[in-house]
């Protein structure tokens, strides 16, 4: 639904405006990091050893935009299978992402795998904003009543904020509209930013560059300006209010 599209572009705006950005990847799919330039025969990341903060740190990847990528890395399904486990270490997750955010200046932004996952558990006890990524169609809204009272785990921290992000509208479409308004009308406080449909996303996807980048005047690069605006404006009142010695970014 978008929702590695979304992160990626967290992270370009966090290290745009100055922030130690570093995404982290935690899809087996392993394509935040074509986001980022990342070259196609990298193999390197987290599904190639173990879950220790350390060895995390020295597996960042320079990415495009000033960002440090943490690709899931290339993996058969025995390698996938050992980091499934490990997630489900207590703790050891937690520590480990721990241990990326060794400043009071870092966002990290983690893409998750679609659907309930031992990384979802173990991030959303972690993660100060939790962003859910959907679409303007029946099928998104189907969701919702599932997200507001079970997705997420029940030991997420009363301070860890959620948001949706309604991606690829397009409002040429009767339905988007319809579902759009309607996510609008019921849900104003949690709707955090509306991104439209736009060809110069997946133009930038293919030049491996922010749509920014790609292309600044387009709508898409406003509405994704937009939603880490309003991210970081959310992260940044619950540091000074918490008093955190870190920030942790968004986890979608």
């Amino acid at each position: 639904m978008g929702k590695t599209t979304c992160a990626s572009h967290l992270a370009y705006g966090s290290a745009a405006a100055g922030y130690r950005a570093i995404a982290v990847d935690l899809d087996p799919q392993n394509s935040l990091r074509l986001h980022f330039g990342i070259p196609l025969g990298e193999i390197g990341g987290l599904s190639r050893g173990e879950l220790t903060a350390g060895d995390w740190r020295a597996r960042l990847l320079a990415g495009a935009g000033g960002v440090e990528v943490l690709p899931y890395g290339a993996s058969d399904a025995t390698a996938r299978r050992g980091l499934h486990r490990s997630m489900e270490s207590p703790g050891a997750l937690s520590a480990a992402l721990r241990g990326l955010a060794d400043s009071e200046d870092t966002v990290v932004v983690v893409d998750l795998p679609p659907g309930p996952s031992a990384a979802l558990d173990a991030v959303s006890a972690l993660a100060d904003l939790r962003l859910t990524v959907l679409l303007a169609d029946t099928a998104s809204l189907s969701l919702l009543p599932a997200v507001e009272k079970g997705y997420y785990p029940p030991w997420v921290p009363a301070s860890s904020q959620h948001r949706l992000v309604l991606n690829q509208v397009d409002i040429r479409r009767r339905l988007n509209r319809e579902v759009t308004e309607f996510v609008q009308a019921q849900y104003p406080d949690s709707l955090l930013a509306t991104v439209h449909r736009d060809e110069a996303v997946p133009e930038a996807a293919a030049r491996q560059m922010s749509v920014a980048e790609h292309a600044e005047s387009s709508r898409a690069a406003r509405d994704m300006s937009m939603l880490c605006r309003r991210s970081l404006a959310l992260l940044l009142n619950r540091a000074e209010t918490s008093h955190q010695s870190s920030l942790w970014g968004p986890a979608l």
